[in-house]
């Protein structure tokens, strides 16, 4: 009976670590050097300066990542910088590079943003200001489309940022 407790035991033990690593790896590894081209397709050059790219053509990708919208929230999911655009906006990528870290992505993996906003001229504004700069000095050239809509999750949050990551 003990020697079949242990068969069992071992058995269970080995198929939970095959399962878990089934493709080679898990989700807390450091990220694999991989072959994945991202080329930047912009036939002008007006959107330069607003710190996005007309669409990214990506060959040999290995993983995806889709972001749920991110708003500017602490810890505990409680808002921060009602009504601040630019506040909002540092606090969500701060927010997205955390989570972007725990799935062992970057922002310059980024190869689409969603942008909802329910004040297009003050995100105008704040994309100059804040930022086009920080995904500049990120190496983040993302795809994106800008949302003008009549409220979000929260009462004073006036941003939210979806993104998909390729690696």
């Amino acid at each position: 009976m003990k020697t079949n407790f242990i068969l069992v035991f071992l058995t269970l033990a080995a198929l939970t670590l095959f399962m878990g690593c089934q493709d080679g790896h898990n989700a807390n590894q450091k990220k694999e050097v991989t072959t994945f081209k991202k080329k930047i397709v912009n036939p002008w050059t007006w959107q330069d300066k607003w710190g996005f790219v007309q669409a990214n053509e990506v060959t040999g990708a290995q993983r995806m990542l889709f972001c749920a919208g991110q708003i500017s929230v602490d810890e505990n999911g409680e808002l921060l910088h009602p009504g601040d655009m630019e506040k909002q906006l540092n606090q969500i990528l701060d927010n997205m590079e955390i989570l972007l870290e725990q799935a062992n992505f970057e922002l310059s993996d980024v190869v689409r943003f969603t942008y909802y906003t329910t004040d297009i001229n003050a995100f105008a504004e704040a994309n100059l200001a804040v930022l086009a700069n920080r995904l500049k000095e990120n190496n983040c050239k993302p795809a994106t489309s800008l949302i003008g809509v009549a409220a979000l999750a929260r009462p004073g949050c006036v941003v939210e940022i979806e993104a998909t990551l390729m690696d």
